[in-house]
């Protein structure tokens, strides 16, 4: 039942501090590997910093709210806290699709101003942008059966796709196709595609190394998750704890970054041993690679958010 914040936090007295019980609602399921694990960690983290007036519940993922309908659930009071991407709300807010571009680790991003954007961004959307949890060590990469040497291997594949790299694939020449997570392992087995794009993390866990042969390391695009928090939960807590609650994630982003790397160096190992051949592009293709990709990513921010464009440049590009 909604509190007094009007977003669904609940206050009791305990030991003269006023405990206020927050839920949470996640993109992925709780049982995924990228959330299981990290979203209790945070919720630990802040429980333990705040004294007992921070008290969070985890509801679930998108089987308690659907993913493409969290961020307006968190906007409007429904839920208090989302980790979410901005894959989601990217229709709503355009230039949070730059998130995908950044080059830079969440600490420098405090640093050199963009946080700060971002969070006048979401402030007039009613929401703290609290900081990320998905770090950069989870870049994407393509995934395939077919041996990939050059960028122009790419040429003709079709490739398990979703909204975030449609336009690479297709400046590769490649065919991407909308397939969900549960018949990716189906259409690789009966050669439906040829390939997908995924992180490192995840696709041994379900299963997708039994019918894949290479793993083109390759990375690109940056993570884009996001923890956002409804403004009225937010200011329901004590100044002190609002401080808190920054500083916390701040820390939290760092620890996501060694968690992840570790468990990255793990995954390679997992892989090779399933039977996954790592490829690497030489530097000349990989230079082009790359550059394939910003160009495609910032081509499609100047027609989607071409009023933060030039801002989000200035914040982004490290060369001027």
């Amino acid at each position: 039942a909604p509190g007094e914040s009007g977003s669904g936090a609940q206050a009791t007295e305990q030991k003269n501090v006023e405990t206020k019980t927050f839920r949470i609602v996640s993109f992925l399921p709780t049982n995924h590997l990228f959330t299981r694990d990290v979203i209790p960690m945070w919720m630990e983290k802040v429980e333990q910093e705040t004294g007992g007036e921070i008290k969070l519940e985890w509801a679930g993922g998108p089987e308690s709210i659907p993913s493409p309908d969290q961020f307006d659930a968190v906007r409007n009071g429904v839920i208090d806290i989302n980790f979410n991407t901005s894959s989601y709300y990217g229709h709503l807010m355009p230039e949070m699709l730059a998130l995908h571009l950044s080059p830079y680790s969440p600490a420098e991003e405090r640093e050199n101003g963009y946080f700060d954007y971002l969070s006048e961004r979401f402030a007039e959307q009613g929401l703290v942008y609290l900081g990320r949890w998905l770090s950069p060590a989870n870049p994407f990469h393509f995934w395939s059966n077919k041996e990939v040497s050059t960028i122009e291997d790419f040429k003709g594949m079709t490739i398990r796709s979703n909204p975030t790299y449609h336009d690479i694939l297709q400046a590769l020449g490649a065919n991407p196709v909308d397939i969900p997570p549960s018949d990716v392992y189906t259409a690789l087995e009966r050669g439906m595609v040829e390939g997908f794009g995924f992180p490192l993390l995840g696709p041994h866990e379900d299963g997708w190394t039994e019918v894949t042969k290479y793993f083109i390391d390759e990375p690109f695009l940056n993570q884009n998750a996001t923890i956002l928090m409804n403004a009225k939960a937010f200011a329901s807590i004590s100044p002190e704890n609002q401080q808190k609650l920054r500083e916390l994630t701040a820390e939290f982003e760092a620890e996501m970054m060694a968690h992840f790397e570790k468990m990255n160096e793990q995954e390679r190992k997992a892989i090779t041993d399933a039977g996954v051949q790592i490829i690497k592009l030489n530097p000349e293709e990989s230079q082009q690679f790359q550059e394939l990709v910003t160009r495609v990513k910032w081509e499609s921010m100047a027609k989607s958010a071409p009023d933060q464009v030039e801002e989000l440049k200035r914040l982004l590009l490290k060369e001027q």
